[in-house]
């Protein structure tokens, strides 16, 4: 089952409440057995021109793989630990929680499909 993951800071129906000090916005997503695209944000306008897309995929996708936004202002810890130094990153994760491949900068949703089909994610 889809854990469809979004942080509740964003506004969007459906999300999963903030989290606490303890949980991180992937821990939901990474423990479903399903492949998982975090998507790490800041305000800087590729990451504007970035979640919408995201926001769309996640619908598309529901059911097959996890599509999560990670806001780095608000999870320094998840930036530091994977390593984010410029936004936006996208960061693909096998069924595991191993990353497989990674992405800086704006990715069309074409250019992100095409990346969720290589992982196996149809």
């Amino acid at each position: 089952m889809l854990a469809f993951v979004m942080l509740a800071m964003l506004g969007v129906p459906g999300a999963c409440s903030q989290s606490t000090a303890t949980e991180s916005p992937l821990d939901e997503a990474l423990t479903n057995g399903e492949p998982t695209l975090a998507g790490f944000a800041g305000e800087e306008c590729g990451c504007k021109d970035m979640r919408p897309i995201l926001e769309e995929l996640a619908d598309e996708y529901d059911g097959r793989c996890n599509i999560v936004i990670v806001e780095v202002m608000s999870h320094k810890d998840l930036a530091r630990q994977y390593q984010i130094t410029l936004t936006p990153a996208q960061v693909f994760l096998d069924s595991s929680g191993q990353e497989i491949t990674r992405h800086v900068g704006y990715w069309s949703k074409e250019d992100v499909i095409d990346q969720l089909a290589k992982i196996g994610v149809e």
